[in-house]
């Protein structure tokens, strides 16, 4: 699969048709099937009455065939073996999947462990889940995602997809489709209440990507340099209601995203602005070229340390500048202009550019 590489993100050119005629009931297709059969397995291997082609059944199953391939498993017979010994197997005996993820499983083998001795647990995670998966809730982040978006852009292919992941990763986008570990909760203390909210926003950027892959080969260095605050800001523009110095939050009814990142980060915006315009002066003039843009986006804008960190200790930040510079740059666009604007200035990001100057002298 060919691939587009921004300064921090990695545009997935993908090829489905584009259906600009949308419904405001369509909804994000979120799926979480196989999460009751794999708990019935984990049941039946607790009583003896699991069977090796319960869980063959299980594994060919479109949900954990997605897996399959994003881990790159060619073997499913080695998986199998794996779950039909999980509770006897010794950790030593664990089979090697490939090379790349030699110690896939062994890792995950403690929360399986877990599971099989505790798979009400999940239980209760998977209703809570569903609780949260109306068809309204889906609606609601189909309509978040939407409306941050150009109208030719085409959400109807792309899903949502919770398992009980054999792999490591609590979250991740591959081939057109986001993924949730019901396991990772635990393995992450992450809130199961905030998974809508991650959803919208992973689902905006591989919509994102779909846009920019358009035309981003096009682009110089100092419109890819602008573009790249396009992706997190507006992700969090339009599904996290960030609010910003210049940029307000989206949705009035609910609570508008702040909190001590956010803050912070609003405090340095003249700062950073004044990094901003100094690094677009420099590229036009030649005294900065991509390798130097690339280590300033590592080592400044995607720095989650506060000042008073040293850069060996556990960031206090959770969010970086290019998520809240981003959202007052395009963001404000928005609110000021309009979406038809916004999405002109991603085409041509030197216009937005020119249009955020305007936004912050007006208010000086």
């Amino acid at each position: 699969m060919k691939q587009v590489i921004l300064f921090t993100t990695v545009v997935f050119l993908f090829t489905q048709g584009v259906n600009a005629q949308k419904k405001q009931t369509e909804k994000i297709d979120f799926q979480m099937s196989t999460i009751p059969q794999m708990l019935n397995f984990l049941h039946d291997l607790r009583s003896g009455q699991a069977d090796r082609i319960q869980i063959s059944e299980i594994f060919n199953l479109p949900d954990y065939d997605f897996e399959f391939r994003r881990y790159g498993i060619p073997d499913k017979e080695l998986v199998i073996d794996y779950f039909m010994q999980l509770s006897t197997i010794d950790e030593s005996e664990i089979p090697t999947l490939n090379p790349e993820r030699e110690f896939m499983l062994r890792n995950n083998h403690k929360h399986w462990l877990n599971a099989y001795e505790n798979p009400e647990h999940y239980k209760e995670l998977y209703d809570r889940m569903k609780f949260l998966f109306t068809d309204e809730a889906l609606e609601n982040i189909y309509m978040q995602v939407r409306r941050g978006l150009p109208a030719n852009i085409d959400l109807s292919d792309i899903q949502a997809i919770s398992t009980m992941s054999i792999g490591t990763s609590f979250g991740y986008v591959f081939d057109g489709a986001i993924h949730f570990d019901l396991m990772g909760f635990d393995k992450y203390d992450t809130d199961l209440e905030a998974l809508p909210s991650i959803i919208a926003h992973e689902i905006h950027h591989i919509a994102m990507y779909r846009f920019i892959e358009t035309f981003v080969e096009s682009l110089t260095l100092a419109e890819r340099f602008i573009l790249e605050f396009s992706i997190e800001g507006l992700a969090i523009k339009f599904t996290n209601n960030a609010e910003g110095v210049f940029s307000k939050a989206i949705d009035s009814a609910r609570p508008a995203w702040k909190g001590f990142t956010m803050n912070y980060l609003n405090e340095r915006f003249y700062d950073a602005y004044d990094v901003f315009e100094s690094t677009l002066e420099k590229i036009c003039s030649g005294e900065m070229n991509e390798a130097d843009v690339a280590k300033q986006f590592q080592d400044y804008w995607m720095n989650m340390h506060t000042e008073e960190q040293s850069p060996d200790e556990q960031p206090l930040l959770t969010q970086s500048l290019v998520y809240s510079f981003g959202n007052d740059l395009f963001g404000a666009i928005y609110d000021v202009y309009g979406a038809e604007t916004l999405f002109d200035c991603i085409r041509h990001p030197l216009k937005a550019a020119d249009f955020f100057r305007q936004i912050v002298a007006s208010k000086k």
